[in-house]
């Protein structure tokens, strides 16, 4: 286990700023796979001869474990299966659409965001839960639609944005960032010897494939990107920002190892003009009042359904 956990350390070690956006993504496909597998197996089912598990010769029936699932949580399922229903059906009436083209920008965004553009880490993510790239695809699109209808009920004005601008302000400033690389060992006594061989003149990225445990980034040579402070542990963070360009660390413990860090290159605290990020500024609006609308909406759109319970 110590192991992996220090051959994950690209991953864990960035603590990302744009986890929000993965919590919702990672609770709607935990929801959706439930709703799929609950849904879809009595469909599968013709009657009582299919069965879904043999225990010591005793049978335990398809549907007998369809009727448990539907006791414990079913309604709850239902009730968000019709809720996404009623979304779909009031973007169909509003004339609300999501193109293939949308849902791949707003899947790269995601992936760009929260996933330092790896693609391979979120597919791998998917994988963690158990969930087709296409299950996740239907539920960006239905929450790329709810937002739509929320979009469509706002109206701001410059003045509006400017002054949530001035109230946001920390949250546009350019925050001083590092770009860097590193190389992860178990020992202090590795991570010596490292030291000594870079000192030497022996290249970075060799040694990072030689040596390094972090597998995440060792075959790219250590490279970790850039980060802001605060989003790596504390004794990395502090060493990484006291480094100049092109200089070397001594070896910095942390509970992954020990690491030697190099700055590739620095960028500087800057502040913006409301100017700089206006439209960034009109997306965060938008997205503030998105929860607030879809909760008043969807009781609306609920008591004006006509709905029928079935089972």
């Amino acid at each position: 286990m110590e192991r992996e956990a220090q051959s994950n350390f690209g991953e864990r070690l960035k603590e990302a700023a744009a986890r929000p956006q993965v919590l919702w993504a990672v609770v709607a496909i935990l929801l959706i796979a439930v709703v799929v597998m609950g849904v879809l197996m009595p469909q599968q089912a013709s009657g009582d001869d299919r069965v879904a598990a043999v225990v010591n010769g005793d049978p335990i029936m398809k549907d007998e474990l369809f009727d448990m699932m539907y006791a414990q949580e079913g309604k709850e399922i239902l009730d968000q299966l019709i809720t996404r229903q009623l979304i779909i059906q009031e973007a169909a009436r509003l004339g609300v659409e999501v193109s293939e083209e949308d849902v791949d920008e707003e899947i790269d965004k995601i992936i760009d965001e929260s996933f330092m553009g790896s693609e391979e880490e979120f597919l791998m993510l998917l994988d963690q839960y158990g969930v087709a790239i296409e299950v996740f695809r239907e539920d960006a699109r239905l929450n790329m639609l709810a937002r739509e209808i929320a979009m469509a009920q706002t109206d701001f004005t410059d003045e509006d944005a400017r002054e949530f601008f001035e109230e946001h302000r920390h949250l546009y400033e350019q925050q001083e960032e590092v770009e860097a690389r590193h190389i992860l060992v178990e020992t202090e006594d590795e991570a010596e010897e490292v030291a000594l061989l870079l000192e030497e003149g022996e290249d970075f990225v060799e040694l990072a494939a030689e040596y390094s445990t972090d597998s995440s980034n060792k075959d790219d040579g250590g490279y970790l990107g850039s980060f802001a402070r605060g989003r790596m542990v504390e004794p990395f963070d502090e060493v990484a920002f006291s480094l100049e360009v092109g200089e070397l660390s001594e070896p910095v413990e942390t509970q992954f190892g020990y690491h030697i860090i190099e700055v590739l290159d620095r960028r500087e605290k800057e502040e913006l003009e409301y100017e700089d990020v206006s439209e960034q500024v009109m997306e965060a609006m938008a997205d503030e009042q998105v929860s607030i609308i879809l909760n008043e909406l969807l009781p609306e759109l609920y008591e004006q359904a006509d709905i029928e319970y079935m089972i």
